[in-house]
């Protein structure tokens, strides 16, 4: 292969364990093999560094870079000094890429005589269904100028010019231009490399498709989700890379005006930051807003801009007249139900901070309290609750009132997730957290990730932080019912190591409790569970029910988090690990009915196109899960999607074509009351609506 195909990917990374595994595999399986992978360690404190030199001795084209932490802009340059291809991919250390991805950049690049080809990518979900994904329908490629007028305005309100690792750049244009990464800026500096490199292109190429699999940190501490002292600095530094860009590109008028509308919203969004993320004094952020609207760059920007939109409008017609006071107070009422979260947040923290600082100098001015375990509660966590909520209002009380109540002689943490609901649940919760701010611990995210397509938020945000050696999980709008619940279950695994995973019976309500006896049990005692079984079975075991070895979710698989539900992978993850243990007993209560549930928002729109897009994503995890476990489970994996074709038939009731031959052994191993039903309704389905209807109101329960 011609040396001048060598593509070097450089990888910055920082504390990334958990996730860096992903991103080499996804790197090491590209179908472009020609690569040279350089892994740019920035002084990582936890294992990274390792993982990378075990990567590097298994695969001669990996090389280990190791320095001192400079922020990943240093280690993006630090990467780029040392590569030696002629093209050039940075990827992310917790982000993955496309099996042929470098392959298809390369051809475009190629095929077009360009200097760069652009993708699209998606937040961690590779395809539209599982969405968001940003990329182009159609190839497109064209010189610097005509990219300036068709292409740059999509790409960049459609996020696709604002990553570099969707790009494959010139190594030879990089050094030609002197190209390096701002290191004084750790927000921006993207987005401006990639404007700067641009502006240096003679042709650039765009293809369709999603490539990139990006994905953001669970812990709420990404770049953009943090407040940044110099964001507002960084957008000035945009703005003046743009310009050049512009220049460059001989760009039209309408062009340019377009760009800095953009740039000045984003310069008053970052001026914003101060106000909901900081608890900066108001007097600090009026003299912010000041400092803002006598900066020369900002004034020469106001002068001459005819602004489009609300914000853009707002700040010339006040900045531009120097009334910063009236722009102040309007941030505040914006702003303010944020700051006020904020603050209540903050509070909580402090609370429990202090109460940490009380009990260590208590401990320093008694050594006995710390060396008599009878007389100290232990300090270990055994158990991580993992609660996701969302518009739980109704429920959440109860749920976390069902861990509460567990009897245990060792100690749990509840980690509860919400992702931005609209009523009152986030309220409910930091009641909660206000009130036993050493058991529970929220977390926040400022947007809404399942309508970005990240369904399976344990694994982003709650399994990452888990400092029990065991993790259960419950979902807002279920609960316990047994206070022994946790107890039996550690007790079990801690006796068998062997075990993986234990789970247990549980019982089924609607959200009117119109039925509260039907229940979940699928076997009839105590008993280990064979991997093919919890690969194949006719229902899903109660997710309320779950309790696994939280060391193995440190290296959950693509498929868990491309599935679009989370308790299947784990359960088939934590099978392959070891062994499932069932109790048959009823501890826990699963809500059927709640409006957002998932069998809930299945049946909005076209019912049985959603059944049959969920089951055809099922399969691509049951298939991927074939991957990685060498195909040692062929047999019950092809039966569990055959099997889901049959459910799909039942749900939607084409039951001519369920009750064929080829699914007659799925359809005896229903529940005999089932099987009658079903039968009733394709005998006589007038008779069967009315009586429906008689016993349990409009719909089937």
């Amino acid at each position: 292969m011609p040396a001048q195909d060598l593509i070097s990917i450089v990888v910055p990374v920082y504390n990334t364990e958990n996730y860096l595994p992903r991103c080499i595999r996804s790197l090491q399986q590209q179908s472009y093999q020609n690569l040279e992978i350089i892994l740019v360690d920035d002084g990582s404190t936890d294992h990274s560094l390792d993982i990378c030199t075990q990567a590097a001795q298994s695969d001669p084209r990996i090389k280990v870079l190791h320095q001192q932490n400079g922020g990943v802009a240093s280690a993006r340059n630090a990467g780029m000094d040392a590569m030696t291809g002629q093209w050039l991919l940075l990827i992310d250390g917790d982000d993955y890429i496309h099996p042929d991805m470098a392959r298809d950049l390369l051809s475009a690049v190629k095929e077009n005589h360009a200097q760069t080809a652009i993708c699209g990518f998606s937040h961690v979900f590779p395809d539209q269904r599982s969405g968001p994904v940003f990329a182009l329908e159609s190839a497109w490629n064209g010189d610097q100028h005509a990219f300036a007028e068709e292409m740059l305005l999509p790409l960049y309100r459609n996020l696709l010019l604002r990553t570099q690792s969707n790009k494959l750049f010139s190594t030879e244009l990089i050094r030609q231009n002197h190209l390096c990464y701002p290191e004084d800026f750790s927000i921006n500096e993207d987005i401006w490399f990639c404007v700067r490199y641009l502006t240096f292109c003679k042709r650039i190429a765009c293809i369709p498709g999603s490539y990139l699999f990006y994905w953001q940190n669970p812990q709420g501490n990404s770049q953009i989700s943090r407040y940044h002292p110099e964001g507002v600095e960084s957008c000035f530094l945009l703005l003046s890379a743009m310009r050049k860009f512009l220049e460059s590109a001989d760009a039209t008028k309408e062009i340019q005006m377009e760009m800095e509308n953009e740039m000045l919203f984003h310069i008053c969004g970052f001026a914003g930051h101060s106000y909901y993320r900081t608890l900066k004094t108001n007097k600090a952020c009026l003299d912010e807003i000041r400092q803002l609207s006598t900066r020369q760059e900002m004034r020469e920007l106001l002068s001459h801009i005819q602004p489009k939109g609300l914000k853009n409008r707002v700040a010339k017609a006040l900045l531009s007249r120097g009334q910063c006071r009236l722009y102040h107070w309007l941030c505040l009422c914006l702003y303010g139900k944020q700051r006020s979260t904020l603050k209540e947040a903050m509070t909580v923290q402090q609370k429990e901070h202090h109460k940490n600082e009380k009990k260590e100098k208590e401990q320093n001015l008694n050594p006995a309290i710390s060396q008599n375990p009878v007389d100290r509660p232990q300090e270990e966590i055994m158990v991580s609750i993992s609660c996701v909520a969302y518009n739980h209002g109704p429920y959440i009380a109860q749920s976390l009132d069902s861990y509460l109540m567990q009897k245990t002689n060792f100690k749990f943490e509840i980690l509860v997730y919400d992702d931005v609901s609209t009523d009152n649940t986030r309220e409910i919760i930091l009641d909660y957290a206000r009130r036993y701010p050493d058991i529970i611990k929220p977390y926040f995210p400022e947007e809404n990730q399942y309508s970005q397509g990240k369904y399976n938020v344990e694994g982003f945000f709650n399994y990452p932080r888990a400092k029990g050696k065991y993790s259960a999980m419950c979902d807002g709008d279920d609960y316990w019912t047994d206070e022994n619940k946790l107890q039996l279950q550690v007790d079990y695994m801690e006796a068998h190591p062997e075990c993986a995973m234990c789970l247990h019976a549980a019982q089924i309500e609607t959200a009117q409790k119109a039925v509260q006896l039907m229940e979940i049990r699928p076997y009839k005692k105590d008993c280990i569970i064979p991997t093919e079984k919890v690969i194949d079975k006719m229902f899903n075991y109660p997710t309320a029910s779950l309790m696994f070895r939280t060391e193995y979710t440190h290296d959950l698989q693509d498929y868990y988090y491309t599935s679009p539900v989370g308790d299947i992978p784990i359960q088939l993850h934590m099978a392959a690990k070891g062994t499932v243990y069932y109790l048959d007993r009823k501890m826990s209560v699963y809500r059927q009915g709640v409006t957002t549930s998932w069998s809930a928002l299945m049946k909005e729109g076209n019912y049985k196109q959603n059944l049959i897009d969920h089951h055809n994503a099922m399969k691509e995890m049951y298939r991927a899960f074939s991957r990685e476990t060498g195909g040692k489970y062929d047999t019950a994996i092809e039966r569990a999607c055959r099997r889901m074709d049959f459910l799909t038939l039942l749900n939607v009731k084409e039951y001519d074509k369920a009750l064929l031959p080829g699914y007659r052994t799925f359809y005896r191993e229903l529940p005999l009351r089932t099987r009658l039903l079903i039968r009733f309704e394709v005998t006589a389905p007038g008779l069967f609506t009315l009586v429906r209807r008689l016993v349990f109101g409009k719909e089937r329960i």
